[in-house]
């Protein structure tokens, strides 16, 4: 083996590794990214699921206010009757 080979030999060792590693670093960076993107959307989701649930317990509320005042309201004049 001559000299010139084995520097041939190990430059083309080092750039495929090179070759790899930037592939493989490339690989987990889009992984990343829409692993981050599902939970920005996952994130989302729920924000506006809360959103919803706040909104009914709110209308619910309302609702038992209203009919606890209808109640109290009917008593009274059942009581004054």
């Amino acid at each position: 083996m001559s000299p010139r080979r084995v520097t041939d030999i190990y430059a083309r060792a080092v750039s495929n590794i090179a070759d790899n590693t930037i592939a493989a670093t490339k690989l987990v960076n889009n992984t990343v990214f829409s692993n981050l993107d599902a939970f920005k959307t996952c994130v989302q989701n729920t924000r506006d699921n809360l959103k919803e649930v706040s909104r009914i317990g709110v209308n619910a509320a309302r609702a038992f206010e209203q009919t606890s005042r209808d109640n109290t309201t009917t008593a009274a004049r059942q009581v004054g009757s």
